[in-house]
């Protein structure tokens, strides 16, 4: 919570500053244009570019991104106006007409847009001054002067550029190499804090300490990626801050780029613990668990000094504790494991030694700092910039983005000026300042475009009216907005592009004069910006046709060919992890990119196409950035290999050629695999691929599923046992090689010994997890790898039920049950039969639906077989309340384990689906908290209550085999506490207790301490839960409760306000195995099932307790 806390200040301070800055710089402009001198208003004839210099520049700038930023707009306007002042004083502004001022704007655009070297802003400020200098040449005619013109445009550039410098001044600077030791001193301590996480999973003595400090870190590795970008943005704009003055030079050291490097090893333990099968890791001794404390906390130290930007030799680590830390960590890494699950214990080390050798490694010198100082300081800065710019070759790659920026610009412009010649310079200003540096999703962001224009434009004319007399106070009505603005750039909605379009709509009103009424205006521009983005998209439509979902298939193609060139290039020779290295930096670009079109693809509109399939890549995009960090590993293993193997001579080269035979047999069958997945992304469709099926005379219907050979599209034969023997081989031929050491009693050979182990080890995990990560994509997960389901029920398509689903409720006359037969009736096309052995259920739950043509109750017992013919099975039947359930343990797990086992029968006879309602109780005491679906929870199970909690565990575990094996479509629901009217009065559960005990005037007895906690769902929110699961697409399990906790005293406590303030609470002795704590994770209902609870527990006490007074026969006193 506290954090959260935290996290929201810093946006808001984040945002108030960036907005604060941007309301000076628009005053000082708003300033000088409406009050200054004269002289200086008539130089400054364009104000309305002078404000979108400003949003340019100053947005979310530090002083280096201003000055770097002004620099630009110089740049900018010697590339726009220099030309175009030649071109007006040699043609002149009355031989124009609409067509030609649409060329030479064209024209201008592509020698603009042309270099690849030029910043996006430079681009973006130079085309915005070739829409002003032509158009408004060409509207005023005659009466333009061909060399005034354009040096009131620059004029009006340069007073937006300097009044950047000044926001950024006043009232202290913010300094971009402030920023910058800010985040490095907070990913400093995310390291630390994530380091120590780490250790802690590594030596935990069971599961659950592990995974819960592995899904402590999750969050921080999050937040570390953020804090990593924002050094990489603040890294360029300190090189345009710094000063040449020796007593500055510790105040600009840039940690930043050490701290980098040290997220790969990070990445690498993350990956060997959830790698890891079983905890405690049962290699681990004693003295290695406090050796890896003690280096821990070494690297946190330095981490520390990092931090303070402490100069190398004031560092005061002592290295000779970490050596001798390092020392007491090889007695564990003396002997190659045996076992392949022992790999990622040894690749922890691996990382965590890779951890420990970056951290002390030297920082960038004062001589290097000096070479990188300001740009505008070195020789030839200004002539190498402009030369990179233009010294580029030719090719179609880069004539594509110029091309279509001036096709967009120029088509926009002369639509604007057919629609109306005062105004088309709106038409072409907006597509010209938000010209985008690479592709981008063009409906989403041509959509945040006009929704931000026509927002700021709104709030201006508003403004406008209600202070049209008033200039200065019309003018101040902007400061709310710049904030507004300021949050809606960062946010996910609108971002950049819609918070920019809403600040320059408002000030282009509110920030000027004399420019007609504003509603006339307001029409106009957004009408002007509707064309304007219209032809953007037209263009981008014509000239760049390709969805981004089948460029997002291509490059899913070429990531897979990249992947095997890396793969091939696997070798134990010398000099090859320098190859390694190079294809893997070419991989990890090509992820890259594949995120970008994945990301484009989720936001671009389907149109009439089929959906992109955004999970499915999305878990392939994930899998191939975790093999592009295990590649780097691999080179890093072996280059470590290489320097070691030059100790040993001549004995190396013999013994590394059975390994080479291992690395090769990895490397043919990995690489066959990946070819494989490349083949299948190179498929042009369905009905490409049945073609080729029928020429094979293979029998497959691709929409049905239905094959004669389920088999045809595995990849290769490669099973557990095949990966275990290569895996093993591997490890054989190292154990080998280590034997062939001398008796480790020199500390040198010890060392090398110990460094060989952890190499080869680290290098066997990349091995056994590549194979693995393959054989994964070939096979899929547990929700893909099963047969097709049976086929459905012959009186499901019959002419008497064709229309209607009937659906079979165990345990309907219960309590859940009951409600949810309620529910389901409503649907007119709903059969709904009932199976009930009327043990905790009755049949007055069920009264009026009795005799409903469409309802049928049925007596039975679920542990013995049902025949009837069904499409839907929900299977509730089981005591859940902990009096009925322990009164016979032995029919409880019966009514668990065989009752499902029957029920999974029928649903595999029939074809039908089925539903379990299973519990939170399999999760036991948590000692996570909240409870994911991922826990496999803290059970006693041999207990009172394992009755129960194990049957559902059988349960779960039944339902599962039933779909692998036979292609059941299951469903599962962990529910937590529930409830509401019809719960059974005495059945021990805690509130149907309170309210009965509150209701007779008898004392609440809370079990002791009182401070264990529940959370409560009302029925008809689980109701709702279990409906939407079993009509969606997603198996499960998936938890269904109210994530609201109360402790038992807390709800006590309500139900006594609520209901009878004047009875006592008693705190009596507690049941054995009563768990602490239980609150659901709910982050799967909401994402997957669109669910979240609404009822409140003061809501719904109410409700339960009017049923409970009619059952009790007590009257509520008035």
């Amino acid at each position: 919570m506290l954090a959260t806390t935290d996290r929201a200040r810093a946006v808001w301070l984040r945002c108030l500053a960036s907005a604060f800055r941007t309301a000076l710089a628009c005053t000082i402009v708003g300033c000088t244009t409406l009050y200054g001198p004269a002289a200086v208003q008539h130089h400054i004839a364009f104000p309305a570019f002078s404000y979108v210099t400003v949003i340019l520049i100053v947005t979310d700038a530090t002083l280096g991104d201003t000055l770097h930023g002004c620099w630009l707009a110089l740049y900018a306007t010697i590339q726009s106006v220099g030309p175009a002042l030649l071109s007006l004083w040699l043609i002149g502004p009355a031989r124009f007409t609409n067509g030609t001022i649409s060329l030479a704007v064209a024209l201008g655009a592509f020698v603009v847009a042309f270099p690849e070297g030029t910043h996006l802003i430079a681009k973006r400020i130079a085309l915005g001054q070739i829409v002003i200098v032509y158009v408004i040449a060409f509207i005023n005619g005659v009466d333009t002067e061909a060399i005034m013109h354009p040096l009131n445009i620059a004029a009006s550039t340069a007073i937006g550029a300097l009044a950047c410098v000044i926001a950024l001044l006043l009232p202290y600077p913010r300094l971009a190499c402030w920023e910058l030791k800010q985040n490095c001193g907070r990913l400093a301590e995310n390291v630390s804090e994530r380091l120590n996480l780490y250790v802690k999973a590594f030596c935990a003595e069971d599961n659950a300490l592990a995974l819960t400090s592995i899904s402590q870190a999750k969050p921080l590795t999050i937040a570390g990626a953020k804090l990593l970008q924002s050094i990489k943005r603040y890294q360029e704009s300190v090189k345009w801050e710094r000063l040449p003055l020796k007593f500055l030079r510790n105040f600009y050291l840039n940690p930043g780029e050490r701290l980098q490097e040290l997220e790969i090893p990070l990445r690498g333990m993350e990956i060997a613990l959830t790698s890891t099968s079983s905890f405690p890791i049962r290699m681990l001794e004693a003295e290695t668990k406090k050796g890896l404390v003690q280096l821990e906390e070494h690297v946190s130290l330095t981490l520390k000094q990092i931090k303070n930007c402490f100069p190398r030799d004031s560092l005061t680590v002592p290295e000779s504790n970490a050596d001798k830390i390092m020392e007491s960590l090889q007695t564990f890494q003396a002997t190659i494991p045996t076992n392949h699950e022992d790999l990622p214990s040894f690749f922890f080390l691996f990382c965590m030694k890779l951890l420990r050798s970056r951290s002390q490694a030297k920082p960038i010198t004062s001589t290097q700092q000096k070479e990188s100082s300001t740009p505008c300081q070195k020789n030839g800065f200004f002539k190498s910039m402009w030369m990179g710019n233009w010294s580029t070759s030719v090719n179609c790659k880069r004539l594509m983005p110029a091309f279509k920026c001036s096709l967009s610009l120029g088509l926009a412009v002369l639509f604007g000026l057919i629609y109306s010649k005062k105004d088309s310079y709106w038409s072409g200003l907006p597509v010209a300042i938000s010209m985008a540096a690479a592709r981008e999703a063009t409906f989403k962001v041509a959509n945040v475009k006009a929704q931000g224009t026509v927002l700021g434009t709104v709030y201006g004319v508003f403004g406008c009216f209600v202070f049209e007399r008033y200039l200065p106070i019309r003018f101040i009505s902007l400061l709310p907005w710049f904030v507004v603005a300021s949050f809606l750039r960062h946010s996910q909605m609108y971002g950049q592009a819609g918070g920019i379009s809403a600040v320059i709509g408002a000030v282009l009103i509110l920030g000027r004069k004399n420019f007609g009424p504003p509603s006339e205006f307001a029409i106009a521009r957004i009408v002007e910006t509707f064309i304007g983005l219209s032809c953007s998209i037209m263009v981008d439509l014509v000239l760049q046709p390709t969805r981004s979902c089948s460029l997002a298939k291509v490059q899913l193609s070429k990531c897979f060919g990249s992947l095997s060139a890396c793969v091939a290039s696997m070798s134990l020779a010398a000099n090859s992890n320098t190859n390694l290295l190079e294809k893997q930096r070419r991989l990890k670009l090509d992820v890259s990119e594949l995120g970008k079109f994945i990301g484009e693809a989720e936001v671009e509109p389907n149109f009439w196409f089929l959906p992109f399939h955004s999970a499915c890549y999305c878990k392939l995009l994930a899998s191939l950035s975790k093999l592009v960090d295990l590649l780097l590993f691999s080179a890093d293993a072996v280059g470590l290999l290489e320097q070691e193997s030059q100790k040993l001579g001549a004995s190396w080269k013999e013994s590394v050629n059975k390994l080479h035979a291992d690395v090769e047999l990895f490397k043919e069958m990995a690489g066959s695999l990946v070819k494989c997945f490349e083949h299948v992304t190179l498929l042009k469709s369905l009905a490409f691929l049945e073609k080729k099926l029928e020429n094979k005379n293979i029998s497959y219907d691709l929409e049905l599923g239905k094959s004669s050979n389920w088999n045809i599209f595995k990849a290769s034969s490669l099973k557990d046992d095949k990966i275990d023997s290569i895996i093993s081989s591997y490890l054989q031929h190292s154990k080998e090689i280590v034997d062939k050491f001398h008796a480790a009693d020199h500390e040198g050979e010890r060392e090398l010994k110990s460094q060989v182990v952890i190499c080869l080890s680290a290098l066997g995990l990349r091995i056994g997890i590549g194979l693995r990560s393959d054989q994964m994509a070939s096979n899929g997960d547990h929700q893909t790898t099963v047969k097709p389901p049976p086929s459905p029920s012959p009186l499901r398509n019959s002419k008497f039920s064709q229309s209607n689903m009937r659906i079979l409720v165990t345990g309907g006359a219960g309590f859940i049950g009951s409600h949810l037969v309620d529910k389901l009736m409503e649907n007119e096309k709903n059969e709904v039969i009932v199976a009930d052995n009327y043990f905790t259920g009755s049949k007055d739950n069920l009264r009026k639906w009795i005799g409903q043509p469409r309802f049928e109750l049925i007596r039975h017992d679920v542990t013995e077989p049902l025949l009837v013919e069904v499409d839907q099975i929900y299977h509730l039947a089981c005591p859940a309340s902990p009096i009925f359930y322990k009164y016979n343990p032995v029919k409880t797990i019966k009514t668990n384990v065989i009752g499902t086992l029957n029920m999974l029968g029928l649903a595999k006879r029939v074809g039908a689906r089925i539903l379990l309602t299973s519990t939170s109780e399999v999760y036991g005491d948590p000692l996570v908290h909240p409870q994911p679906e991922s826990y496999w929870g803290n059970v006693n199970p041999i207990g009172v209550r394992s009755c129960y909690d194990e049957g559902k565990r059988v349960a779960e575990t039944l339902m599962f085999d039933y779909h692998r094996q036979h292609g059941i479509e299951i469903r599962i629901a962990r529910i937590f506490n529930t409830y509401g009217p019809r719960m059974n009065i005495d059945d021990g559960r805690v509130v149907s207790n309170f309210i009965a005990q509150a209701l007779r005037g008898e004392p609440l007895t809370v079990q002791k301490p009182g401070t264990q906690t529940r959370s409560f769902c009302y029925v008809s929110d689980m109701v709702d839960g279990l409906i939407r699961l079993m009509d969606g697409e997603n198996t499960g399990p998936i938890n269904i409760g109210n994530p609201g906790e109360f402790t038992m005293t807390e709800l006590a406590e309500t139900v006594k306000e609520l209901i009878n303030p004047g009875v006592e609470i008693n705190m009596v002795e507690n049941t054995p195995d009563d768990p602490r704590q239980r609150k659901p994770d709910i982050t799967k209902a909401k994402a997957l099932l669109g669910w979240e609870p609404k009822v409140k527990l003061r809501d719904g006490l109410p409700l339960m307790e009017e049923d409970f007074r009619l059952r009790l026969g007590v009257t509520k006193k008035k």
